[in-house]
């Protein structure tokens, strides 16, 4: 079930995008980087020995234009694909008996464009996807790669790429962009690996053969002003310290993952077709073993007591492509109890895509990553609701 939930997360994104604009011409891309791994979490110190491996990848996709609509000028003509990738991390050498593996990726991916001319555009590259690895954490025989808890695992991307046009339909461009793999906490432990990736690749167009401009395009219409939106919102967590406390007391080599729950209401300030900002509030409800990992990490209670209900509030910002929503949040938690070992901090984060299925209100559905300390992945959350 594990397996099918990440899947159809990759298959979401990568619908979503395509769903979201109107294609234009093709066009196709093969590329190839290297990659430098930059681990906050002591990767070269518990495992490895030497630094660098390379990522070799191909990828499709679709380039807006001119006459494609107001949201394609906006963002400067997007282009919207489908990639594949390969990273040979497995060819590090390691200390002791742990091993790590190779990295296949598929994932869904945009460009925008700050600066375009007929040979020249620059701007940021987005990438959402799956991963997978066929070596991960055991307790037994590879109780040091903590790193990957799972054979499955999410994809996040950003960068910034440059490309010049040399040839008709043939362009060349070069790229750095950092890559975060991590299972979403969905099985622990799950430290996860930060990739910082400088390369560069050609691509081949199927179009015109220069970068697209565009006239005026009238403004969409949308509802400017409040909104009001109510969600509701499932997944599951796997706890690493209640793995620690398991290994501590010899009941288990791996943490379950248990079921999180939330509602919440948010209220969004839409100023432009692209923009909203506003505020959110939602409580969950988090199964647990705080007492337990307590007593077998501490050998004690926590005095102010456990529960497995939460209260938060936050900060939303919204960028808007059409009826998709890209959305960051900062929030606090106003209630909590989860005990002494427990590390999950006063604050969070949030990075979230969600589709609506009209444009001024109505049902929508989407997935959200909660994180903690700007790095941490906590847990990943699939989100319905409607929208006032």
């Amino acid at each position: 079930m594990r397996r099918k939930g990440v899947l159809l997360m990759a298959g979401l994104f990568c619908a979503l995008l395509l769903r979201a604009q109107t294609p234009g011409r093709l066009s196709a891309e093969v590329s190839g980087q290297a990659s430098f791994v930059t681990d906050g979490h002591g990767l070269y110190n518990l495992l490895q020995d030497r630094y660098g491996y390379g990522v070799f990848g191909a990828a499709v996709g679709y380039s807006t234009r001119p006459g494609d609509g107001w949201f394609e000028k906006a963002f400067n003509y997007p282009t919207f694909g489908l990639g594949f990738s390969y990273a040979n991390m497995g060819s590090l050498p390691v200390k002791g008996t742990s091993r790590l593996g190779d990295i296949y990726n598929l994932y869904g991916w945009a460009q925008f464009d700050f600066l375009r001319s007929r040979r020249f555009r620059l701007g940021p590259v987005l990438e959402l996807g799956l991963s997978y690895s066929p070596v991960a954490f055991d307790a037994r025989t590879n109780p040091d790669n903590k790193y990957f808890g799972s054979h499955l695992f999410a994809l996040i991307g950003a960068g910034v790429r440059g490309e010049w046009r040399f040839a008709g339909q043939w362009s060349a461009f070069l790229d750095i962009h950092l890559v975060h793999h991590s299972n979403g906490m969905t099985k622990a432990p799950n430290w996860g690996v930060n990739e910082v990736a400088a390369g560069g690749g050609v691509r081949r167009y199927f179009g015109a053969d220069s970068f697209a401009h565009g006239g005026p395009q009238m403004e969409p219409e949308y509802r400017k002003g409040m909104h009001w939106s109510f969600f509701a919102a499932g997944g599951v967590h796997s706890c690493p310290v209640e793995l620690d406390g398991m290994l501590a007391t010899g009941t288990g080599g791996s943490a379950p993952a248990r079921l999180r729950g939330l509602v919440g209401v948010e209220w969004t300030w839409r100023y432009s077709p692209v923009f909203a900002s506003g505020l959110a509030v939602d409580g969950g409800y988090n199964a647990n073993r705080y007492r337990e990992t307590d007593l077998a990490l501490q050998g004690r209670e926590d005095q102010k007591g456990y529960s497995p209900f939460y209260v938060c509030a936050g900060l939303l910002q919204e960028f808007w492509f059409r009826q998709v929503s890209v959305r960051l949040e900062y929030g606090w938690y106003l209630f909590k109890r989860t005990g002494l070992t427990e590390d999950i901090g006063t604050s969070f984060q949030k990075l979230g895509i969600r589709y609506h299925f009209s444009r001024n209100r109505g049902f929508f559905v989407g997935l959200d990553m909660r994180a903690h300390y700007l790095d941490r992945s906590y847990a990943l959350e699939w989100t319905a609701g409607y929208r006032l």
